[in-house]
C-alpha cells in the first residue's frame, strides 16, 4: 500500500508542476504562469517573442520547436536573477543575439542551435553555468561587424564542453573570469578560437581549431592548463596555433599543433612549460618575444622551417627531438652525444621582420645556418640544448585518416588512366 500511495504522491506532484505548451500560446505567458522549479514542454512548432526569465524553471523543445524574436535588438531568451535554469532542445532564428544570462546561478544550456547570429550566448555575472552541444553560426559578415559564439564576463565555476561554432569573432571569449573548464568544443573559421583575457584557474582539452586567425589567445591571464587540443591549419599571414602575451603558470602539454605560420607565440610571459607537444610543418614552431624563462621539454619538432627563435634568452631546452639533428648517439641511450642548437640568426631576424620568412631557403640564408650551429655548439644560454633526443616515434608524428570515398576516387582515376595509355598504345 505505501508503495501505491507513494506513486501516486509522484504522480500528482508531476502533473502539477509539468505544463505542455502550444505553439498558438504566449511562450512568455506560459513562462509566468508556470510556479518555481517548474517544466514546460514546447511542442513542435514555431514560437514568436523575446522570452524573459527570472525564477528556476526547465525549457524543454519535445521536437522541432524554433523560437522568433519579436524585437531582433533584444535577446531571444533573456535568463536574468534566475537560479536553477534548464534550457534543452530549442533552435533560435535571429540576427540579433541568441541568449543573455545575467545575475544568475546554475543555469544549463544544452542542444540549443542558433544560425546568423550577431551574438551567440553572453553571460554576465553569473556563477556554475554549464553550456553543451550548443551550435553557434555567425553572419558572413567580417570581424568587426559580428560578436563571440560563447563570451563570458566577471563569472566562476564554467563548464563549456562539446560546442560547434562558426563564422564568429571569438569563439569562446572569456574575460574576468575563474573556475573554467573548456572541453571538447570544435571552432571554424573565426577569429580566435578561444579567447582567454584577465583570467585564472582554467583547463582546456580536446578541443578543435580549424582555419581560425589563432586558435588559443591567451592574454594577461593565470594558472592554466592546456593539454591534448588539435590546433592547425589556422588563417593567414598571422595565423598562429597559440599566443601566449603577458601570462604566468601556463603548462602546454600533448598538442598536435601543424601548418600554422606560427605555432606558439610567447610574447613577454614567463612560467610557460611545454612539454610533449609535437609541432610540425610549421613556417616557426615556437617564438619567444621579450619573455623571462619558460621550459621546452620533450617535444617533436618535425618538418618546421624554423623550430625555435627568440629575441632574448628566454627559452630552456631539454630532451626534444629535432628533425635536422646531425649528431650521433654512440651508446645508444636516445640522447645525442652533440648538443643541438635551434639558435639561428636569420630565425632571430624573422622575430623582429617577419617579412624576411620569404628568404628562408635563400642559399645564403641556409649557409648563415651552417655557420650558427658550429659557432654556437658551446653557447649554452643561447638556444642549445645539451640533450636531444635521437629515436623518433613515428607514431606521434604523423597521423593518417583513411578517406574511403576518396580511395575509390583514386583507384578509378588510376585504371582509367591506365587503360586510356593501353589503348594509345595499341593504337
Amino acid at each position: 500500500m505505501r508503495y501505491i500511495i507513494s506513486h501516486l504522491v509522484f504522480l500528482i506532484c508531476f502533473v502539477a508542476f509539468v505544463h505542455e505548451a502550444d505553439a498558438n500560446m504566449d511562450l512568455q505567458q506560459i513562462i509566468d504562469d508556470a510556479g518555481e522549479g517548474a517544466t514546460i514542454h514546447l511542442p513542435a512548432g514555431t514560437y514568436e517573442g523575446n522570452v524573459s526569465i527570472s525564477k528556476g524553471i526547465t525549457l524543454i523543445g519535445d521536437e522541432k520547436v524554433i523560437l522568433l524574436p519579436k524585437n531582433p535588438e533584444e535577446p531571444v531568451i533573456a535568463v536574468t536573477g534566475a537560479k536553477d535554469v534548464s534550457i534543452q532542445n530549442l533552435q533560435l532564428r535571429t540576427s540579433g543575439t541568441g541568449i543573455l544570462i545575467k545575475n544568475s546561478e546554475n543555469v544549463q544550456l544544452s542542444n540549443v542551435s542558433m544560425n546568423h547570429v550577431y551574438s551567440g550566448v553572453e553571460i554576465y555575472n553569473s556563477k556554475q553555468i554549464d553550456i553543451r552541444q550548443v551550435a553557434v553560426t555567425g553572419n558572413d559578415q567580417d570581424f568587426a561587424n559580428k560578436r563571440n559564439g560563447i563570451a563570458i564576463y566577471d563569472s566562476y565555476d564554467l563548464s563549456i564542453k562539446h560546442n560547434k561554432i562558426s563564422k564568429v569573432q571569438d569563439g569562446i571569449y572569456i574575460e574576468n573570469a575563474k573556475g573554467i573548464t573548456v572541453k571538447g568544443n570544435r571552432v571554424e573559421n573565426s577569429r580566435y578560437g578561444t579567447h582567454f583575457m584577465y583570467s585564472e584557474d582554467a583547463e582546456a582539452s580536446e578541443n578543435k581549431f580549424r582555419k581560425n586567425v589563432t586558435g588559443f589567445m591567451i592574454m594577461m591571464t593565470e594558472n592554466v592548463s592546456l593539454f591534448n587540443n588539435d590546433i592547425s591549419y589556422q588563417n593567414g599571414f598571422n595565423g598562429t596555433g597559440i599566443t601566449l602575451y603577458e601570462v604566468k603558470n601556463i603548462e602546454i602539454q600533448k598538442h598536435t599543433v601543424s601548418g600554422n605560420r606560427v605555432a606558439l607565440s610567447i610574447q613577454k610571459s614567463d612560467g610557460v612549460t611545454i612539454s610533449d607537444n609535437i609541432f610540425q610543418m610549421n613556417q616557426t614552431a615556437i617564438e619567444s618575444i621579450q619573455s623571462g624563462t619558460n621550459q621546452v621539454v620533450k617535444n617533436y619538432f618535425v618538418g618546421n622551417l624554423v623550430n625555435v627563435r627568440s629575441d632574448v634568452k628566454g627559452i630552456q631546452l631539454q630532451e626534444n627531438y629535432y628533425d635536422d639533428y646531425a649528431g650521433i648517439d654512440i651508446d645508444d641511450d636516445g640522447i645525442g652525444d652533440e648538443s643541438y642548437v635551434a639558435l639561428q640568426s636569420f630565425g632571430q631576424w624573422m622575430v623582429r621582420k617577419p617579412v624576411y620568412q620569404y628568404y628562408v631557403e635563400a642559399p645564403s640564408v641556409v649557409l648563415l645556418n651552417q655557420i650558427d650551429q658550429q659557432t654556437n655548439k658551446t653557447a649554452k644560454q643561447l638556444l642549445v640544448d645539451e640533450t636531444p633526443a635521437t629515436q623518433f616515434e613515428r607514431d606521434k608524428a604523423f597521423h593518417f585518416q583513411f578517406h574511403l570515398p576518396q580511395l575509390i576516387i583514386g583507384l578509378i582515376l588510376t585504371i582509367g588512366c591506365i587503360a586510356i595509355w593501353r589503348r594509345s598504345v595499341l593504337i
